[in-house]
Order: C-alpha cells, then structure tokens, then sequence
C-alpha cells in the first residue's frame, strides 16, 4: 500500500520540482529559450516543456514577444512574470511606513512606491496599509500573486505573531500578517525587518553569504549563509542593540539602561545633535542642519561611529562573514565614513577576521526586503528544488 501512494505522490513531485527549477532558473539567469532553460538545468527539453506550460497558467512566468532566431523553429523568450502579475511588499517603522510593487523578477522603480506617517493604533495602521495599496491591487489586467510585510522587534517562531517590539508597541502580541491576509485574500508573509534586510541585500550585492545592521533607529542584525536566512529563536541575532554597551546609561525602550542602540543609531546621533543645538529636531532635521553645515556634528559622529565599531565587531566575531551591510542615514554623510568605521571596528576583530570581514552601505530598503521575502514564499510554494548543475 505505502509503495502504491509513493508511485503516485511520485510524479507530481517530481513535476512540482521541475517547475521550480524553471522559474529558479528565470530568476538567476534571466529570460531565455525553453531550450537554453532545458540545457541550464539538464532537465529534458520535453520534461522543461511540461513544466514551462504548469508555470505559465499559475502566472509564474510569461513568453514575451521576443524570438530566438537561429537554425529550426523560432523560439519565444521566457521571463519571470511582471506585466501580468505583481506582488507588494511593505514595511512598519516607528516613524515611516513604505510600500512597493513589482513583478516576480523582483525589479521596483522609485515611481512605485508611497511612503506615509506610521499610525499610531494597530487598527488604523491595517486600514492605512490597505488604503494605499488597493490602488495597485485594483489595477486592471494584474493579478497580485502576495503581499510581504517587513516588521521590527520580535516575531515568534511560526512567524504568526508579532511578540514584541521595544520602540514600536502597535503591533505587540498582534497577527498582522495573518490580519492582512484576510482583508487582502491573499497569501501574506510577515518577516522580521532585519531578515527582510538580508534577502534584499543579499540580491542587491549578488551575495549569499553576509551579515547586516541596521542602526536606523534601534540596532538591529541578521543573517543569511549559503542564500538561506540563519535560524534562530524569536531575537538572536536581531537584537544586537539590547546588548548593554553603557552600564546606567541613557534608559532604552525595551526598559533596561545603556543598551548599545541608544548610543550607535541614526536615532542616537539625531538626539546629541539636538542636544548640541539646543532644541528638540527630529531625526530628519538634524540630519538637515548637519548637512547644512548649521552645527558642528565632527565629536558627536565619531562617538557614535565607536559604538557602531562595537556592533561590527560583534557581528564579525560571532558570524566571520565576508560582507557585513550598514543599514542606515550617518554613513550617507560621507562616502568615506565606511573606510572610517571599519578602521575603528578592526582592531575590536579577532586576527584571523580583519581581512575576512569587509564593510558595505546597504542598497536596498526594508520595503523591497518584503517584496523578497513574499516572492521566496511564492517560489518555495511551487515545489521543492531540484538538484541539478545548473541551478
């Protein structure tokens, strides 16, 4: 009997997996030709062209007007779907929230995107996010295949609730994923921001293996070895900024003293420079006067590059990976200032890592993290891969 129910489970696996390994391939190759799918994979062109049809009627992949041209029959060009279909990625911050739409190669435009006040409720904050992306989900002739939702703070295990956020209490014990799955009618996945991170930055760097911080406004880090995202349970590593850098110091929004991301964030460099200003800016206008030249911010700066030089070396010498990704405004004050906090992280590096660890500005945003994070959703749901040389 069990032989029986595998010989029938057998072919539609092996079928699923097939057609994951036609839009993998899509998506690392770019468009092709059934035929260059059938000899990057090793798959057999008349097993690619089974599976080619499946992905075109799920909205996965779509032939473009485009002809190979050569000896036998002219052939049309596959890609990724992104006329027909689009999935939306958002993300939750304290202060800002941002939407993008794109297709399922992943590609944004800056003309794609909204960007709009955090609310300050958990019910208002659902209404806004849906009544700025119903535009898009209204759009005729698409069909949205996702939506992807990038978080801060504590998401527990199932990925189900949010547990708890230290600068952001909307969403605690909250199920916004799932919440949003429903007014939507769509499949809706809720990723921890500096996960969603990692899976842009990872795309953006052409990488599959780096760490990232982001110290926007607390300090948050993550992972991703081997292109897959490193476990861990609910905050490890996300929360690096909770470790205690100033014993007594400055009282954090997670209720303990002197945590590392009251001293070593955007966040942190705005309040010394109000402090130095005399007046309470947010972090956008200290940022402003500081590129105004209106106040001195050279001590303030290189304070908070030392404590950022203590997150770095913690990620290198917990994680000794090759890149590590800064998330955030300070080093966009100066090209240069990345060379400046990896001289202060090195000596803080065990030996055989100074040269291992290399430092990088991010290239993406939390946003385009989610949009990641859903079409990785989308993808493991067609089926599981399939080894072959190609892919």
């Amino acid at each position: 009997m069990a032989g029986e129910v595998i010989s029938l489970l057998r072919p539609q696996l092996l079928g699923r997996m097939t057609q994951r390994a036609v839009a993998e391939t899509l998506k690392t190759h770019g468009p092709m030709s059934r035929a260059d799918v059938a000899r990057t994979t090793g798959i057999s062109p008349t097993t690619v062209s089974s599976a080619v049809v499946q992905v075109l009627k799920a909205g996965f992949v779509e032939e473009t007007d485009a002809e190979i041209t050569g000896p036998g029959r002219p052939g049309k060009i596959l890609r990724l779907a992104r006329d027909s279909v689009q999935v939306i990625g958002a993300s939750v911050e304290p202060d800002w929230c941002a939407l993008v739409v794109g297709g399922l190669d992943g590609t944004t435009t800056p003309q794609q995107a909204r960007r709009f006040p955090t609310p300050t409720t958990y019910a208002k904050l659902l209404a806004e996010i849906e009544k700025q992306a119903r535009p898009w989900l209204d759009r005729p002739g698409v069909r949205t295949l996702g939506f992807g939702l990038s978080l801060p703070g504590l998401i527990d295990p199932t990925g189900e609730v949010a547990a708890f956020s230290p600068n952001f209490h909307q969403t605690d014990r909250q199920r916004p994923g799932r919440d949003l799955a429903e007014r939507f009618k769509l499949p809706t996945v809720l990723i921890q921001e500096s996960d969603a991170l990692c899976l842009a930055e990872s795309r953006a760097h052409n990488v599959g293996d780096l760490c990232i911080i982001d110290y926007t406004g607390g300090l948050g880090a993550g992972g991703i070895a081997g292109g897959r995202l490193l476990n861990r349970h609910l905050g490890l590593p996300t929360e690096l900024g909770h470790l205690t850098a100033v014993p007594g110091g400055r009282k954090c929004g997670c209720g303990n003293l002197g945590c590392l991301e009251t001293v070593a964030t955007d966040t942190a460099f705005a309040r010394l420079i109000s402090e130095a200003m005399g007046e309470p800016l947010t972090v956008e206008e200290a940022f402003e006067a500081v590129k105004e030249a209106r106040v001195d911010a050279r001590p303030h700066l290189y304070t908070v590059l030392d404590y950022l030089a203590v997150a770095v070396a913690a990620v290198g010498n917990l994680y000794a990976p090759p890149l590590i990704v800064l998330h955030g405004r300070l080093l966009d004050l100066d090209p240069e200032l990345v060379r400046t906090l990896e001289a202060k992280a090195k000596p803080r590096l065990l030996a055989p890592l100074r040269d291992r660890c290399r430092l990088a500005r991010s290239r993406s945003s939390k946003a385009q993290g989610a949009l990641a994070g859903i079409l990785d959703h989308l993808f493991e749901e067609l089926g599981p891969l399939l080894p072959t040389t190609g892919l």
